[in-house]
């Protein structure tokens, strides 16, 4: 449902590009500014809750570029750190399962921001606006789980016996993503802007978790692997839910759902430059 309103916003405010169109042009300026907040994902360990007790701290960096009053260009990095454990779910199958990850992540994005309200820096009456955003971002990500205090990269750890005959081939570092969300800004004097931003990044991937399909059998685990402890990683539940005492062929995740991303996070910018007649408005 928050994903429906935000799309919804976000087509609305689309509207606001050809009033801004019409606009009398103005002198287009930039920004650069930092960004820090939290992170957190929805997936397969944490299919549920926005606001868990799992939150990461995150920062970044941006450029922007103001086309005009209404809309504006960003180019951001930013680096993120989500993770989940299986043991903060009120569902017992889900406590039973016990996995847990961690990832840490780089992001680079190209966003399109859509004021609602005309919004310039500098300028009296025009310094705050609620906008909405979208764009086009590149991520590279590195699950890892944690077992007995120490931390392993499952990415080639194959814990679905990715690669093995019969098998999906396996998952890579990089992936895109669409971001997507809402904010506030507020400029304060000449040069300064303070925003203050939530964004959800829908990606194609299931793994960033490294939880998707369905167990295999450990033994086949650990020879894709080459490693003994895969089979260990690959299935930690607490009880086999299997008829046979095991859990091989039953689902480990739902590969029907994608993974997502979130960032929430303050952005300090400062203005880049000058009004267009060299002094400032």
């Amino acid at each position: 449902m928050l994903r429906s309103l935000l799309i919804s916003l976000f087509i609305s405010a689309l509207a606001l590009v050809d009033e801004s169109a019409a606009q009398k042009p103005v002198d287009p300026y930039g920004e650069i500014g930092i960004t820090a907040g939290y992170s957190y994902y929805i997936g397969d360990i944490n299919p549920y809750k926005h606001l868990g007790p799992r939150k990461k701290f995150a920062f970044g960096g941006l450029y922007r570029f103001n086309l005009t009053k209404r809309h504006a260009v960003r180019l951001h990095a930013k680096r993120l750190h989500v993770e989940a454990y299986d043991s903060d779910n009120e569902d017992p199958d889900l406590v039973n399962r016990n996995l847990n990850f961690r990832n840490k992540m780089t992001e680079l994005a190209m966003i399109l921001e859509i004021n609602f309200y005309e919004y310039r820096l500098g300028r009296i009456g025009t310094g705050f606006t609620p906008y909405v955003f979208g764009g086009l971002a590149y991520f590279n990500m590195n699950p890892e789980a944690e077992l007995d205090g120490a931390y392993y990269e499952l990415i080639d750890i194959h814990t679905e016996a990715q690669g093995a005959t019969g098998y999906d081939d396996p998952y890579g570092r990089g992936h895109l993503a669409i971001p997507f969300g809402l904010g506030l800004k507020a400029g304060f004097g000449k040069r300064l802007a303070l925003n203050l931003e939530w964004g959800i990044r829908r990606t194609w991937t299931d793994y960033i978790d490294d939880v998707s399909g369905q167990y295999a059998d450990p033994s086949l685990v650990r020879d894709n692997a080459g490693l003994e402890l895969a089979a260990e990683l690959a299935d930690r539940s607490l009880e086999p839910m299997g008829p046979d005492g095991s859990n091989i062929g039953l689902l480990r995740g739902n590969p029907e759902n994608r993974d997502w991303y979130i960032y929430t996070g303050l952005i300090l910018s400062v203005r880049l430059g000058e009004d267009g007649n060299g002094c400032w408005k």
